[in-house]
């Protein structure tokens, strides 16, 4: 069993969006900002939850952020707005040689911060 959970402040992710707008697509995909941008409130949260989950995977990794890209995993949402992990490039293949499972995830906002949890089963 492996976790990992990060927190990140809002108005951080925010002063990104606002100031680097082009490093946006360094850590997030197209599909996440979007997602994000139609968020009636808390965009910056979306974000900065979403952040904050891909962190978190890379420390469940047990390696921290060390190869591929940060838009190779990407997070999405069900219909009811659970968030779930999909992998792409390096981190699909790492993924699938340590693990059968997908990790669990769960994202919170509060204030002006955001956490995210990974737990993770390796087979």
């Amino acid at each position: 069993m492996r976790c990992g959970i990060d927190i990140v402040q809002i108005s951080r992710i925010e002063d990104m969006s606002m100031n680097h707008e082009k490093s946006l697509s360094r850590f997030f995909t197209e599909r996440e900002i979007m997602y994000c941008r139609q968020r009636v409130r808390g965009q910056y949260a979306s974000l900065a939850g979403i952040f904050a989950a891909k962190e978190a995977f890379f420390k469940a990794l047990g390696t921290g952020f060390r190869k591929g890209k940060w838009t190779e995993v990407e997070i999405d949402h069900t219909d009811m707005g659970a968030p779930f992990f999909v992998f792409y490039g390096y981190y699909n293949q790492t993924a699938m040689a340590l693990s059968g499972y997908m990790p669990a995830l769960s994202i919170s906002h509060d204030g002006d911060y955001a956490v995210a949890q990974v737990v993770w089963e390796i087979s």
